[in-house]
């Protein structure tokens, strides 16, 4: 079995500054920013999982599409009133999966993306 299922995401923006703002402040990080090729990329500090904001013009911020879970063990409700300080959606607030699996929620970001966060039962 895989440690990690998912090892790398990328989230479309229309405005790499404003997303990076947003994502700063929800996930209390300092993103770096940098070009490679033709878009311009919002690094998000990783340890394990990395991913990154683009912003480039043949790659458009839907609002239906792949949805990635960010980890939410410091707890949904904190992070979801940082989304809605920031300037984001909420669209399902934290929901129980399975006593014993945990919780998620999903939020719309400044462009539309559809981000879930998942919540882990705590011993």
């Amino acid at each position: 079995m895989k440690k990690n299922v998912i090892t790398w995401f990328e989230i479309p923006v229309s405005n790499l500054k404003r997303a990076v703002t947003f994502y700063n402040h929800v996930l209390r990080t300092d993103i770096r920013i940098m070009q490679i090729g033709s878009s311009n990329m919002g690094m998000i500090p990783h340890e394990n999982v990395g991913g990154a904001l683009v912003e480039d013009p043949g790659y458009i911020a839907p609002k239906n599409g792949t949805t990635i879970f960010l980890d939410g063990s410091e707890g949904i409700k904190a992070i979801l009133l940082r989304v809605k300080e920031a300037g984001g959606n909420v669209h399902i607030p934290r929901t129980q999966i399975t006593e014993d699996i945990g919780w998620w929620a999903e939020f719309y970001d400044l462009d539309q993306n559809r981000i879930a966060i998942y919540e882990p039962v705590t011993e």
